[in-house]
């Protein structure tokens, strides 16, 4: 999930940036996050999976943008805690030696390298806000690559490095659970507890291959239209093609280890840079390749950080 991500303009993305406020952490906080963890449910196509972010840090180059299209490389060997917590310039991260426009979304560089770090890694908020308490599953990716379900593999597909996505778990102040909501795209949906398939406690995620937006059950999805450009939405009807959807499917599910985080710490939840270099979006001639966006920003940096309930209630 990026904020307002897919398919954005890199001008969209830069001005977009802006700092989120803080918020009280509720009580027992390790203890809650286990209670409640979510179990994820991968495609079985699917080559990812969340990873600790000090290995995606470590592989890649710190960059400053001069110029809304010129980067320069300010720290060629940064570490999680080393990273800027301030802006200007507009910061991004670069993995290398892997780029989002090769073939496919250059996806074996990337696994290749997410296979060096641990996986099965979520990163836990325990926040309140206005007497409800809110349970946050952050989960990073080394990559998003959306592949078109509709067409042969390669026809039509979408890529950025590095992707966030949320599973957020609402309490009563008694600790009662009584709704989720799982990251889609730029927006996402919710549904009460008692409508959320789980096993036990643990609401059951399913992961979109290749974008990670996660869904209630297996199957196909078609995007919410409101994180479509006109301009997107006009090439896929001018095409006499479906708008592009996610697919999800039944497999066993596995449960991340979560390491908590708060406002202040560690020290990588206050970069305001992106966690990636630009998003690509290819299709048949005469479009070809092209850029078309940035990759995602951290956690701190998304509403639903910021304001939770009221980014659920707007979600579907």
């Amino acid at each position: 999930m990026r904020s307002s991500r897919t398919f954005l303009t890199l001008a969209t993305a830069l001005a977009a940036l802006s700092l989120a406020g803080p918020a009280q952490a509720g009580g027992s906080p390790a203890k809650l996050l286990a209670k409640f963890q979510p179990v994820l449910v991968f495609h079985p196509g699917e080559e990812l999976r969340p990873t600790a972010v000090e290995s995606f840090v470590d592989d890649s180059v710190l960059e400053a943008a001069t110029s809304p299209t010129t980067w320069v490389v300010v720290d060629p060997d940064p570490t999680a805690d080393s990273l800027p917590t301030a802006s200007p310039p507009v910061w991004r991260l670069n993995q290398q030696p892997c780029f989002p426009g090769a073939p496919l979304g250059d996806l074996a560089c990337y696994v290749a390298g997410a296979a060096g770090g641990p996986r099965g890694t979520a990163y836990g908020r325990v926040v309140r806000d206005d007497e409800r308490i809110i349970l946050q599953y952050w989960l990073f990716y080394y990559d998003n690559l959306y592949r078109y379900p509709f067409l042969p593999l390669g026809a039509i597909w979408q890529s950025h490095e590095g992707d966030w996505e949320v599973v957020n778990v609402v309490l009563s102040s008694r600790k009662k659970p009584l709704s989720v909501g799982y990251s889609e795209h730029c927006s996402g949906e919710t549904r009460p507890w008692s409508e959320t398939a789980r096993t036990g406690r643990h609401p059951k995620v399913y992961v979109a291959l290749g974008s990670h937006a996660n869904y209630f059950e297996p199957g196909v999805h078609e995007f919410d239209r409101a994180c479509l450009p006109a301009q997107v939405i006009g090439f896929f009807q001018q095409a006499g093609l479906p708008l592009p959807a996610d697919v999800t499917a039944e497999a066993p599910a596995e449960k991340a280890s979560v390491e908590r985080v708060t406002d202040h710490s560690p020290a990588w939840i206050a970069f305001p840079g992106f966690w990636g270099e630009l998003e690509y979006f290819s299709a048949p001639p005469p479009i070809g390749t092209i850029p078309f966006g940035t990759s995602p920003v951290g956690p701190a940096f998304h509403a639903v950080w910021d304001e939770p309930l009221a980014t659920l209630a707007t979600w579907r």
